[in-house]
């Protein structure tokens, strides 16, 4: 039995097979625990073709060992001299994300977060997240991805460190609560390069899990988005910064948000350019077609009670007229009038 090719993301907005591409900012951690940059970024974003602006919520002492948190890390982007210390200069307090999540709404766009935690999930439900976003490296956490599919609300899945077997059992965890789900292909590297792409696996997913499909960009620019979408994803998401050059492991590989308000511009272009697949001519090349199209005229000067045949006729641009392929209508007939050479003929030409 089919599973569903587009499902009701979020309330009103349906993603999948005929519908717009959904367009996510990811904000992630690009605040650099910071609200005021959080909120700097939804305000440049409000406004445009962006759907979502998405964060992401870690429970420390759920996420990281003692032993791990306690490791030194000392590179040109920490915000801490340990590791733990420097995830927790990354989170935001429930408080914030919920005064984030209102200015989002009074925006115009939709507010959610990647829960990296069984607590996490818990806070987001507190703020009634619409929906939620599985991070690659939690694909595996299939105790996560149950507790995330038992609140009913529509899944995310990215993919962008494992192969078919593992995204096989996270989809089956989810569809053993419901079908509401999204399998984005991502790279995880930062940033991706294009030969690390390969936008056409999201056919492979496509056809192998028979559910909508996105991608989960990290490359650099554009590009890479776009010919997705003209490839049928039918969610984007990709990060977003106030400065690329700020400090932090994501910035690099982010767009700024007039670059981020451009893409979703060229994004619903693109999709208005795709049509419907039936070849026609539409009414907008007819002026074109009158201008430019090749019509019958004649040789030479035929004087008036000829029989016209195929010889006496050849195509020029004329102005409208009597295409080749409509010659019938006048071979084997007899013209009325002098036609003079160069002129173009008509049906009344002839009798």
């Amino acid at each position: 039995m089919p599973y569903a090719a587009s499902i009701e993301l979020t309330p009103g907005r349906v993603v999948g097979v005929g519908f717009p591409c959904y367009l996510v900012a990811e904000i992630g951690q690009n605040h650099n625990g910071n609200p005021a940059l959080a909120q700097q970024l939804i305000e440049r974003l409000s406004g445009s073709e962006i759907d979502a602006v998405k964060f992401c919520k870690r429970h420390l002492q759920s996420d990281l060992t003692e032993e791990f948190s306690r490791q030194t890390y000392d590179n040109p982007n920490s915000f801490a001299p340990t590791y733990g210390e420097h995830r927790q200069a990354l989170e935001l307090p429930e408080d914030v994300h919920q005064r984030l999540q209102s200015q989002a709404g009074d925006a115009g766009l939709t507010c959610f977060a990647t829960a990296c935690d069984h607590e996490s999930v818990e806070l987001l439900e507190r703020l009634n997240v619409p929906c939620y976003k599985v991070a690659s490296r939690d694909l595996t956490n299939l105790p996560l991805i149950e507790h995330i599919a038992t609140t009913g609300k529509p899944v995310i899945l990215s993919s962008g460190m494992d192969g078919l077997r593992e995204i096989t059992d996270a989809v089956n965890t989810v569809r053993a609560h419901h079908h509401r789900m999204i399998l984005l292909h991502c790279t995880s590297a930062y940033p991706t390069r294009d030969e690390d792409v390969n936008l056409r696996a999201m056919e492979t997913l496509r056809t192998e899990f028979d559910c909508p499909i996105g991608l989960s960009d990290h490359s650099l620019g554009t590009a890479i988005p776009l010919a997705a979408v003209a490839l049928g994803a039918c969610l984007i998401e990709k990060h977003v910064t106030l400065n690329r050059k700020l400090r932090g492991s994501d910035h690099i590989c982010s767009l700024e948000p007039d670059e981020f308000v451009e893409m979703g511009r060229s994004i619903r272009r693109i999709e208005a350019a795709l049509g419907d697949g039936v070849k026609r001519v539409v009414p907008a090349v007819n002026a074109a077609r009158r201008k430019l199209g090749r019509t019958l005229v004649a040789k030479f000067r035929i004087p008036s009670g000829t029989q016209l045949t195929e010889a006496m006729l050849c195509l020029k641009t004329a102005g409208g007229g009597i295409p080749w392929n409509a010659r019938h209508q006048l071979i084997g007939r007899t013209v009325c009038r002098e036609i003079p050479a160069d002129s173009r003929l008509d049906c009344a030409d002839v009798e």
